[in-house]
């Protein structure tokens, strides 16, 4: 299939590795122009979505651009459970997380021509908490409800927005976060990874190439009518209806 994804040009931020590479990489072979984002100096341009200072630096710096798509994409958040987790904790998690992605949509929605699209990424979270992660499993939560609230104020302006939901993907931050639950429990990580593998129907993780694909897919001209929608990269490990 063609994506029609030629002449086109897409934001993928946190893209210095895991997931938001991939996604890079899955729009690069189809033909697409990407600029990418991190955290660190490098072959990227600075971001921090947590962060109002980088916001506003490099929204300042792309301010010519015209974006056809964003992947709207943020690191990982601290691990901890809800009483061991104190305020200021929260609060740049729910920057990071939450506000600085609202931001960023805001000002770049004009630099979007009718047709494109933006994708958030979010967690399997959303429909299922996951131990130790509570930053973001009600953090991401609000990401959901941010996409279906904003399909009514996009939609007119001829914009799509979708989330896309990965499961256990085999990316670092998988990993440490099986390393994190092993050294809570005193047990292997690799023990913890194959206790996740038993629950999935497929029995294995993800590879974020998998992932990269179907982002690749729902950002670009050929999933014209698909908007508003979560969509599971799991394996089938959600059970939800």
């Amino acid at each position: 299939m063609n994506l029609g994804l030629a002449n086109r040009t897409y934001l993928v931020m946190a893209a210095s590795r895991g997931l938001g590479r991939a996604v890079a990489d899955a729009l690069r072979q189809e033909g697409a122009r990407v600029v990418t984002t991190s955290r660190n100096p490098g072959e990227n341009a600075v971001l921090d979505t947590g962060d109002p200072a980088s916001r506003a630096a490099f929204l300042q710096a792309v301010e010519q651009e015209q974006f056809h798509g964003l992947f709207v994409n943020t690191g990982g958040p601290p691990y901890g459970d809800v009483l061991e987790l104190d305020d200021e904790t929260w609060l740049r998690a729910f920057q990071q997380i939450l506000l600085g992605p609202v931001s960023l949509i805001r000002r770049l929605v004009p630099q979007m021509p009718p047709g494109s699209a933006i994708l958030l990424n979010a967690s399997s979270s959303i429909s299922q908490p996951i131990p130790h992660l509570a930053l973001s499993n009600v953090l991401r939560t609000g990401l959901h409800a941010l996409v279906k609230t904003l399909v009514d104020e996009l939609g007119p302006l001829g914009i799509r927005i979708n989330l896309i939901v990965p499961g256990r993907i085999d990316t670092d931050r998988v990993r440490a976060l099986d390393q994190n639950v092993a050294e809570r429990i005193g047990m292997t990580a690799d023990r913890i990874r194959g206790q996740s593998e038993e629950r999935i129907p497929l029995g294995r993780y993800g590879h974020p190439e998998e992932f990269g694909r179907l982002a690749a897919f729902l950002l670009s001209p050929a999933a014209s009518y698909l908007n508003g929608s979560a969509y599971f990269v799991d394996g089938g490990l959600s059970r939800s209806l």
